[in-house]
């Protein structure tokens, strides 16, 4: 199995992933990165209300190979 590296960003923070997680194929890889931003979406979905949260998964050379985005709105129809 191959070792992956997930960075998560938005306009507020930034987290950088310095341990890595073993993913066996690239499903693998695309469910983890978005099993991530689903969850830090679900703890505070204020905080990400109206901006894109991502990540950038980078591979065991550092390279970039794959980007994945969240983006959390609302909006109201009609009177409050």
């Amino acid at each position: 199995m191959a070792r992956y590296f997930i960075d998560v960003h938005n306009s507020i923070f930034s987290s950088f992933d310095d341990l890595g997680r073993e993913c066996t194929d690239p499903d693998a890889v695309s469910t983890e990165a978005l099993r991530i931003l689903c969850n830090i979406a679900q703890e505070e979905p204020l905080q990400h209300m109206h901006s894109r949260l991502g990540a950038i998964v980078r591979d065991e050379n550092g390279h970039v190979v794959l980007t994945a985005n969240v983006t959390l709105s609302t909006t109201w129809v009609g009177e409050a």
